[in-house]
C-alpha cells in the first residue's frame, strides 16, 4: 500500500517541480506553491459535495449508451471538476500579491490542479490498485497539468485585457472556464467510450495537449520577457 501512494505522490510533486522551473523571472515562494496545493486538495471535496447534491455521483455501466457517456464525460465528470478547480484557483490569485508576472498565472493554476490530482489519486490508491495508479501518473496527471495551464493561459489574458482596459476582456475569463471542461470532456470521453478508434484518438489529443501546453507557456514567458524590459 505504501508504494502505491508513492506513486500517487510522486508524479504530481514531479510536475509542480518542473512548471516551477520554467517560472524563470520572479520564483514563486515555496509557501504560496504549498497553499495553491491546498486549494486544489480543498476543491476535490466541493467536487465531491456538488457531485452528490447535483446527484452526478452516478457509475457509468458497460452498457451505456452514447448520449450516457458524452453526459457523464462533458458534465458529471468535466464540467464539475473544471469549475471547482477553477474557483479555487480564482479565490487564491484574485488578490495574491505574489501574482505579478504573467506566468505565474501559469504556476498557481496548475498547482492548484496538482493538488486536486493528487486527493484523486490518493483516493485511487486506497483501492490498492498498483496498475491504476502508475498508469495515472503518466495519464491523468499530465492531463491536469495540461488543463490548469489551459485555465490559468486564459485568465491571465483576461487580467491582462481587463487592466487595459480592452474591449472583450471578459471573453477570455469564460475561456479559461469552458476549454478546460471542454478538454477535460473529451479526455474522459476518449478512455469510458472504449474504442480502438479512440484509443489512438486519445494519444493523439494527449500529444496534442502536450504541444499546445508548451506553446502556452513559451508565450507568457516571451510577454513577461517584453514587460520586465519596459519596466526597466
Amino acid at each position: 500500500m505504501k508504494f502505491e501512494f508513492l506513486l500517487a505522490i510522486i508524479p504530481c510533486i514531479l510536475m509542480a517541480f518542473i512548471i516551477y522551473k520554467n517560472d524563470k523571472k520572479e520564483k514563486e515562494p515555496i509557501r504560496e506553491i504549498v497553499k495553491a496545493f491546498i486549494m486544489g486538495m480543498a476543491a476535490i471535496f466541493l467536487t465531491l459535495f456538488l457531485s452528490s447534491v447535483l446527484g452526478f455521483d452516478v457509475v457509468v455501466v458497460n452498457n451505456s449508451s452514447f448520449g450516457e457517456l458524452m453526459l457523464y464525460s462533458f458534465v458529471y465528470i468535466a464540467l464539475v471538476e473544471e469549475l471547482s478547480k477553477f474557483l479555487f484557483s480564482y479565490l487564491f490569485v484574485r488578490k495574491n500579491e505574489n501574482f505579478n508576472y504573467l506566468f505565474d498565472g501559469i504556476v498557481y493554476f496548475v498547482c492548484v490542479s496538482l493538488g486536486f490530482a493528487l486527493i484523486e489519486n490518493l483516493l485511487y490508491a486506497v483501492d490498492g490498485d498498483l496498475y491504476t495508479t502508475l498508469l495515472r501518473g503518466f495519464t491523468a496527471i499530465p492531463a491536469h497539468v495540461f488543463f490548469g495551464i489551459t485555465s490559468g493561459y486564459y485568465y491571465v489574458l483576461y487580467m491582462r485585457n481587463k487592466f487595459n482596459n480592452k474591449k472583450g476582456y471578459r471573453v477570455y475569463l469564460l475561456l479559461s472556464i469552458l476549454f478546460p471542461i471542454l478538454l477535460h470532456g473529451f479526455y474522459d470521453f476518449c478512455i469510458l467510450i472504449d474504442h480502438p478508434k479512440f484509443t489512438y484518438i486519445y494519444v493523439m489529443f494527449m500529444v496534442v495537449l502536450y504541444y499546445i501546453s508548451i506553446n502556452k507557456i513559451e508565450q507568457l514567458k516571451e510577454k513577461d520577457d517584453l514587460i520586465k524590459k519596459k519596466n526597466k
